[in-house]
């Protein structure tokens, strides 16, 4: 992926803010993968070098994901938010009604707004929890999958490029003004934001999230819980259609298969 975006990024010519793409890209992932080294070579212990691995992965990943749906932003197709609205209204699915609801209450926007951030702290805590508890390989499969599905949301994402419902009814949001400048041909610098609406990357997430914890009963109810509402979430607060669900959905699924195929392969 780290390729592909520097290949990609030399042709379009973005620039980004700097200090986040250093932390993430250099500083970060190299203490960590350091820590790997030593704990595979002179100091052996496997849980201490998974975690410092896995983690080390972790931390570059989102960068150069979010790289590429910038990119991919740049292809500017038409955009098809008519064609998703009309998806939804045929689903029987109105998003005003639905996100209307959800704000009426504001103890359920809390916890929707705390489920959907997960997001941010579920994968180290998870790559904790795997490399300590297992099973092996699971690591693996856990970042497999969310980087197959990463690239398929990008992917489509580039092809089928949206806004998102809430522009219908004025409602901004935080990545209208990257994804505008990006279509229109701004280079930067840019923030580093998500853009993508469909398909719903974290609805994916979600999936993949919990399916990486069913080896344990408990952890998986409680993981299934916290991603349940954090797909639910996806509508009010990351405004998305109901088919941007769906389509994460499925491309979760795939993805899944995907890495567990290659995994009893290895």
């Amino acid at each position: 992926m780290g390729i592909i975006a520097g290949l990609w990024n030399a042709y379009v010519g973005l620039t980004w803010q700097t200090p986040i793409a250093l932390a993430g890209v250099i500083v970060v992932p190299s203490l960590f993968l350091v820590m790997a080294a030593i704990f595979s070579t002179v100091l052996p212990h496997r849980t201490f070098a998974e975690i410092a691995l896995y983690l080390a992965l972790w931390a570059v990943f989102p960068i150069f994901g979010i790289q590429l749906s910038y990119l991919a932003a740049t292809l500017d197709f038409p955009l098809r938010d008519t064609l998703f609205t009309k998806a939804d209204a045929l689903l029987g699915f109105d998003w005003r009604t639905w996100a209307a609801f959800a704000w009426r209450y504001p103890t359920f926007i809390k916890v929707l707004i705390w489920c959907y951030q997960s997001n941010l702290y579920q994968p180290p805590a998870l790559v904790l929890f795997l490399s300590v508890f297992g099973p092996r390989g699971r690591n693996r499969e856990f970042l497999s999958a969310m980087a197959i599905a990463s690239i398929v949301t990008i992917i489509v994402a580039g092809l089928l490029p949206t806004f998102g419902p809430n522009e219908a009814y004025g409602i901004p949001s935080g990545w209208h003004t990257v994804l505008t400048q990006l279509r229109a041909g701004t280079q930067g610098p840019l923030p580093y934001a998500g853009i993508v609406s469909f398909p719903s990357y974290h609805t994916s997430m979600a999936i993949i999230l919990a399916a990486a914890t069913r080896s344990n009963r408990l952890v998986f109810i409680a993981s299934s819980i916290v991603n349940s509402l954090m797909v639910v979430a996806t509508i009010p607060i990351g405004y998305h259609y109901l088919v941007d669900l769906i389509a994460g959905g499925l491309i979760a699924a795939g993805a899944l298969y995907a890495a567990q195929w290659h995994a009893s392969r290895a």
